[in-house]
């Protein structure tokens, strides 16, 4: 807390602030001292007494505090604090009651993650009693050791590099590459092909080898194109480059955008606006561009067509130590690039608009324009760039008081014995789960080989695409659509511990090409641990009070992608369930709120697409949808898909499902009954909610069946489903096909790897990864087959979401369907007390600790 000024001065309390009761009055006589002499003498020596008493006093609570005496074992444990005790299960009276006591088989004495408020390490606590540290994750050496669905490391990335230039496939020159040159903008792990990974897995089959895949921008040639190479294998002592398609078929004006175009493109956007100076310090607050604090933002798309290249672009104006603050201040002047091709002499910029004037189709006559007042004009108040930052930078609001509760540290989780998972690479076990994590620099997250007690359930659970389509009246974001994929959503960067992750995270390695520098990037994007749900997985209250904790696994991947923040996770639990999270933040792209606009409402603070969120920003409304590949595996790939139907109706209708019943039998009170029917698809075909239809989703192995004779399986139930309102007439449908299905049923094929196109986005109308051709009515009974999974959120943004956008999400869960013959979470120790404590049960009990320092800040390192 700061010193009160009123009581310092010059580092010392001020003699004019001493209390009454240490000022001298006046007239003392030496008799007085004389007394104060002994007085105060014994006064000390009863002091130093009490001091003694209370120091030893204080010892010995230490050492119990520190060293609890163990409570015997009648009676409730209550508060009992102890080192890593073995649960136990106690049997006495109920022997009564049964003919022999119950094994019982003590598990590991290993904790879960506790809830706590942790301080700093309390003076004279040892070293040993510090939490134990993680040593992981185990590494192997080379990669003939990697697993299969490992993710490529640095060293593997520059071996594919060089084995590229080795036979001439790319430019042999180090650093920053031009358009007219052959360069890698991507590489990420080539997936084996689903056949030959199982004959490798499950049956000891050689391995399939690990390759790459590197898309490759060719800007060499009289014709300029992109190619994608599978290279490797990376394990093997000759590497080979395969071509995956015709030279010619990627069109070149297709390609996704990068750091080098990106230049290009700032170049013809510095020459209109040095043009343009005089209109931009005028409308804008005196700023300007370059160098006057304003930027431009490209948007995407680029063009409808293959063979065309037009990339629209807003200024906005810059906020100081933010890349994308400048999303919450779109400015109303936007232009156009005219940039296909490889020769940046022939590009130049045309459409511009300002308040939706427009289109000019040059500066000079837009500045015409301007200066002869044929136009509406606008002009920020003065000053107003110099109050933004303080709107926009995302730190505590210095008008607002600070909450009190604030002052003070808020619980979190620890580990105080240890992580009780462990991780070989990105191959994850903990419990009876057994994964591999991996990540593409073009989809993102993905999970492969998933087994819960020793069983596969699901061969590939992977993000493949986010689209976003914008509406807004302004000239620029009224056409906004964006395919991030394209763009690259697994350019990852590092976690923000205690953020993205709490403290005793696991963080590991994921890698990704930077096209701009020509060489790998790593970084800690990952993370895993344990959760402590703070809840009940079960709990019932009967003659008996039981129960048990909810501690789940999670694997984090937090990634920035343009202006939003996505954060995908994967959660394992107790009793086999399996969630799948896609959450969104960060800075949401806006467009200017114009006062004027015509099209606005009568109280000039909503339009048809939003509302006015701050003083000059709209917020454009817009979606987030996340489309996944689902391949679900029980009991092997051979499997239906079952859709149960839940209906109400008459009673004899509900009971002639399953027999030739023609008269209600007179048990039943109501004439109307609820009831299930089963329906097995036949084709290949695409599903989604109806509230009013309730449907159960059903991934099935025909052959396998539990205990109770059902067969088992595993259902698919997507959380907070939304629905797509857009037309297939619209040119994005075809491209993002998947966002009109929240589950797609099709076949599985290799060659059918992702859900979207990787270059569709700037090639609508000629998109070749819709969804809608891989559901062509093939048979799915009894086959292999993968379930194309969509979820989301539409977003209307509203003024809290300035500066920044709290989080969002949606998901969709994995739950065993009859795949157990009872509950799979009795494996592990229960809470379990009776009124007589003649059977207790309880999970591993905590040691206290002291968790290791970790260091609060990003951008020490």
């Amino acid at each position: 807390m700061a010193s009160n000024p009123a009581y310092v001065h010059n580092g010392t309390a001020s003699p004019d602030n001493y209390t009454d009761m240490y000022k001298r009055p006046p007239g003392s006589q030496d008799i007085a001292k004389s007394h104060s002499s002994k007085r105060s003498m014994c006064i000390q020596l009863f002091g130093i007494l009490i001091f003694v008493l209370g120091l030893g006093i204080g010892i010995c609570i230490g050492y119990f505090v520190i060293h609890p005496v163990e409570s015997g074992t009648g009676g409730c444990q209550v508060g009992v604090v102890s080192s890593d005790v073995t649960p136990k299960t106690t049997l006495a009276s109920v022997k009564q009651t049964m003919s022999s006591p119950t094994n019982v088989v003590d598990p590991p004495p290993d904790s879960g993650p506790t809830s706590g408020i942790l301080a700093t390490q309390p003076p004279g606590l040892e070293k040993a009693d510090l939490c134990p540290e993680n040593k992981m994750p185990f590494k192997s050496s080379s990669s003939a050791e990697r697993g299969i669905f490992e993710l490529l490391t640095p060293d593997e990335m520059v071996r594919v590099r060089d084995a590229l230039v080795a036979r001439g496939l790319i430019s042999p020159e180090p650093g920053t590459p031009d358009l007219k040159s052959n360069y890698i903008y991507g590489m990420t792990l080539h997936q084996p092909n689903k056949t030959d990974a199982l004959s490798h897995l499950d049956l000891g089959a050689n391995t399939p080898g690990r390759y790459a895949e590197v898309h490759v921008h060719r800007g060499s040639g009289a014709s300029p194109d992109l190619m994608e190479f599978k290279v490797g294998p990376l394990d093997g002592l000759m590497v080979t480059a395969t071509p995956l398609y015709p030279d010619g078929e990627l069109r070149y004006n297709s390609r996704p955008r990068d750091g080098i175009e990106w230049d290009g493109i700032t170049e013809q956007v510095t020459k209109a606006m040095t043009k343009l100076r005089p209109l931009l310090m005028e409308s804008f607050d005196g700023g300007y561009y370059p160098g006057g604090g304003l930027i431009f933002h490209p948007q995407a798309p680029p063009s409808l067509e293959a063979d065309e290249r037009e990339t629209r672009f807003v200024m906005a104006l810059a906020v100081d130590g933010t890349a994308r603050g400048r999303d919450l201040h779109a400015l109303p002047l936007t232009g156009t690039v005219h940039n296909p091709g490889v020769d940046k002499s022939q590009w130049y910029t045309h459409s511009f608009y300002y308040l939706n004037q427009g289109p000019f189709s040059t500066v000079e006559e837009l500045l015409d324009a301007y200066r002869n007042d044929s136009i509406r004009k606008f002009a920020f108040p003065r000053g107003f760039r110099q109050t933004i930052w303080g709107t926009t930078f995302p730190k505590q609001d210095a008008q607002q008081p600070r909450e009190f509760s604030s002052t003070k540290a808020a619980p979190r989780t620890y580990e105080p014995s240890g992580a009780r998972y462990t991780v070989h690479d990105h191959t994850v076990k903990w419990m009876d789960w057994e994964f591999t994590l991996g990540a593409s620099q073009f989809r993102g997250p993905s999970l492969h080989n998933v087994k819960f007690k020793n069983e596969r359930i699901v061969y590939e659970n992977s993000l493949n695409e986010v689209s976003l389509v914008y509406a807004s009246d302004v000239s620029s974001g009224a056409n906004t659509i964006y395919m991030d994929a394209t763009f690259g959503i697994g350019e990852f960067q590092d976690t923000i511990i205690g953020i993205d992750c709490p403290e005793h995270a696991q963080l590991l390695d994921a890698t990704w090409w930077n096209s701009y520098s020509q060489s790998p990037v790593s970084a800690k994007a990952i993370c895993v641990f344990e959760a402590d749900g703070q809840e009940a997985l079960w709990r019932r209250k009967d003659k008996f009070a039981g129960g048990l904790r909810n501690h789940y696994l999670i694997a984090r991947y937090p990634m920035s992608v343009g202006n939003y923040d996505y954060t995908v996770e994967y959660r394992f639990f107790l009793n086999g369930n399996m969630e799948t999270v896609a959450m969104a933040s960060g800075y949401m792209q806006t467009s200017f709120w114009d006062p004027e606009n015509p099209h606005a409402g009568i109280d000039k603070a909503t339009d048809p697409y939003g509302y006015r969120v701050a003083d000059y920003t709209h917020g454009a409304l817009h979606d987030h949808t996340f489309g996944f590949k689902v391949d679900v595996d029980i009991l092997g790939s051979q499997n239906s898909f079952e859709i149960i139907n839940w209906k109400a109706g008459d009673v004899v209708k509900a009971l002639r499902t399953q027999s030739n019943i023609t008269t209600k039998p007179p048990y039943y009170l109501y004439n109307d009954t609820r009831y299930i029917e089963w329906y097995k698809l036949q084709q290949e075909a695409g599903l989604t909610v109806n509230l009013q239809k309730p449907e159960f989703w059903t991934v099935v192995n025909d052959k396998y069946k539990n205990k109770w004779g059902v067969k088992r399986g595993y259902v698919i139930v997507p959380t907070h489903p939304v629905g797509q309102v857009i037309p297939d007439s619209h040119p994005v449908m075809k491209a993002i096909a998947y966002t009109k299905y929240h589950c797609a049923v099709t076949q599985q094929r290799d060659s059918e790897r992702a859900l979207s196109g990787t270059y569709d986005l700037n090639q609508l109308n000629q998109a070749t990864g819709s969804l809608d051709d891989y559901i062509n009515n093939e048979t799915i009974v009894n086959t292999d087959i993968v379930n194309w999974v969509s979820i989301g959120f539409l977003h209307v943004p509203t003024s809290e979401d300035v500066p920044m956008t709290a989080r969002v999400e949606a998901g969709f869960w994995l739950k065993p369907w009859n795949y157990f013959d009872r509950g799979a979470f009795f494996d592990v120790p229960q809470y379990i007390d009776t009124r007589d404590h003649s059977v207790t049960e309880r999970p591993t009990t905590t040691k206290q600790c002291v968790e290791n320092k970790q260091e609060d800040c990003y951008f020490c390192n």
